[in-house]
């Protein structure tokens, strides 16, 4: 999820703002430190010694193809299992019609929402709490949940945020602290919340009759056209991933990006 002016771990629909931060590119990083460039993008020869510690390190980085299938297959079966518990415990294990979605409800934060919202919230909190041991189980000290990420304006980086920054920033007279934050669902890392190598969000729907098609990245803006910029994308510019490092993970649909 991404953050404008607070925290939520809520699912369903959630306008949120974002200023979008530019990256520098990978031409101008090999311009201003080729070093650590190999490849086509190079603009100097780089050592061989070089090469291959720059490789290595993205392969520290990067988890291989057992270990994002082990992921994959906890976080599906976490999506799965978390709408399976909330309908069973909240709905008597019946689908909700389109008119009980539109229902409203009060939250544990004293706010109306939809039913719809409200469901979302309960999946996405059984889903969290899933990941985190399932994760555990398979690549322990690699992943996050729900970690906090602020841009560092000095380095033009986003850094990520202790629990207990972010409690305090939760205050009513810190809140604008917050704005322009990230924090996705699951972040993969090399072991280090900065070495991002992969995003993943769940996304929950709430009647699984009226639902045809997989549910979306949220849009920066209530306005927006199917082109402009959505989460994906401030994920992307965030940690400086590609199309296939940012996904969603949604029960019946499985991993998308």
């Amino acid at each position: 999820m991404f953050v404008a002016v607070g925290l939520g771990g809520c699912a369903g629909p959630r306008p949120r703002t974002y200023a979008q931060q530019g990256m520098d590119s990978v031409s101008n990083t090999c311009r201003t430190q080729p070093a650590l460039c190999v490849g086509q993008e190079s603009v100097v020869p780089v050592p061989r010694a070089a090469q291959v510690a720059t490789l290595m390190a993205g392969a520290k980085l990067a988890l291989d193809a057992e270990a994002k299938r082990a992921v994959e297959s906890v976080l599906k079966k976490c999506a799965e299992d978390a709408r399976s518990e909330v309908m069973l415990r909240y709905h008597d294990g019946k689908d909700p019609t389109v008119e009980q979605c539109n229902e409203l409800v009060r939250n544990a934060r004293g706010e109306t929402v939809s039913r719809a919202i409200w469901l979302g919230e309960q999946m996405h909190a059984v889903a969290l709490a899933c990941a985190a041991e399932g994760l555990e189980a398979v690549i322990p000290g690699r992943f996050s949940i729900e970690p906090t990420y602020r841009l560092a304006q000095r380095t033009g980086t986003f850094t990520p945020l202790s629990r207990q920054e972010v409690e305090l920033l939760k205050q009513p007279r810190f809140l604008y602290e917050l704005k322009g934050t990230v924090s996705p669902d699951v972040v993969i890392h090399s072991g280090d919340l900065i070495r991002v190598s992969a995003v993943y969000d769940f996304k929950f729907f709430c009647s699984n009759a009226a639902t045809t098609s997989a549910p979306g990245w949220r849009p920066l803006s209530k306005s927006a056209s199917p082109t402009d910029p959505t989460q994906k994308n401030t994920y992307m510019d965030a940690f400086n991933l590609g199309h296939e490092q940012v996904l969603r993970v949604i029960p019946r649909w499985g991993i998308l990006r």
